[in-house]
């Protein structure tokens, strides 16, 4: 068997100029559905379906990580030493591809993936926080089986294809969590257990719960209430879960429901109480009532 070094890739290229993310697989690809349109921070999620193909080495200037979800594919990649490594990825299987060269890949059967794309200053900056060394390079890894990955790229897909969406805070949570992750994949990043975490102090809690109630209809960040805390993003989730025994998304949610009752209560119409508490749509807060509550906004108000 042999895979080109150079050159272009086999197949229809047309797809290239719908997204970036198209020139990382072997074979024609089709996009399902793209968070480009998304006003996402330091990544971009996409589903694709590709065919069987080749593609040449080349280089990407963005972290990749890309998850088999079809049927299993067979691939073959070339090693810089120039051997041929063949492969098989089953579904829910993991490959990782760093920003910077990547090697030669054959794709043998037809199969859907989702790939995520992570900026380089975005994973830096994350590595910063953790205290990842920047000098240590992940490389190329097929056959990865890690359930926190799946589970991460999958609660991002299905931020992608519903209409009533959690929002930015969620999908900020979830982009340093996957981050964190592909960092620990580096030799010198360890996965032991963390220290004993300490709360927000009071004072600083009591600052961040302010900038939180009064901002409710914004679409909030975690950067702007880490920083409202002075702390790095991940001292930052961790020292507010240990504080609250929530995540910032979760007590946002709470909060957003909780003041969604009272409005409710007042008979105030149910598109506006979605507006005013921050819920992305209408739809979106009847979702989110239907999961806590039980119960719907019209029937909550009826019954009030």
């Amino acid at each position: 068997m042999e895979l080109r070094s150079s050159g272009q890739r086999s197949g229809s290229e047309s797809c290239e100029t719908i997204s970036p993310l198209v020139s990382i697989m072997p074979g024609p690809t089709r996009v399902l559905c793209s968070s480009k349109h998304l006003p996402w921070r330091g990544l971009v999620l996409e589903r694709h379906f590709t065919a069987p193909g080749e593609r040449a080495a080349g280089y990407i200037d963005k972290n990749v990580i890309s998850m088999v979800t079809g049927s299993p594919s067979f691939f073959a990649h070339c090693e810089p030493s120039g051997a041929i490594v063949e492969w098989q990825n089953r579904r829910g299987t993991i490959i990782v591809i760093p920003a910077g060269d990547v090697p030669a890949v054959r794709l043998h059967k037809a199969t859907e993936f989702v790939h995520c794309a992570l900026e380089e200053e975005f994973t830096r900056s994350v590595g910063e926080e953790i205290g990842c060394q920047q000098a240590s390079r992940t490389f190329f890894r097929p056959g990865i089986d890690d359930k926190a990955i799946r589970r991460i790229l999958m609660l991002l897909l299905e931020e992608v294809s519903t209409e009533t969406r959690l929002g930015g805070l969620f999908v900020d949570s979830l982009a340093h969590a996957l981050a964190t992750r592909y960092l620990q994949l580096r030799p010198s990043c360890s996965r032991s257990v963390a220290p004993r975490v300490s709360s927000l102090p009071p004072r600083v809690l009591s600052r961040v719960l302010e900038k939180i109630e009064s901002n409710l209809d914004a679409d909030l960040s975690l950067a702007s209430l880490a920083k409202e805390s002075g702390y790095s993003r991940a001292h930052f989730l961790r020292m507010f879960h240990a504080a609250t025994g929530l995540t910032p998304h979760r007590y946002v949610v709470n909060l957003r429901i909780r003041r969604a009752q009272e409005r409710l209560r007042q008979k105030d119409r149910i598109i506006d109480v979605a507006a005013a508490c921050g819920f992305s749509s209408q739809a979106h807060m009847t979702t989110l009532f239907r999961q806590c509550l039980a119960t719907t906004p019209a029937e909550f108000r009826r019954n009030a």
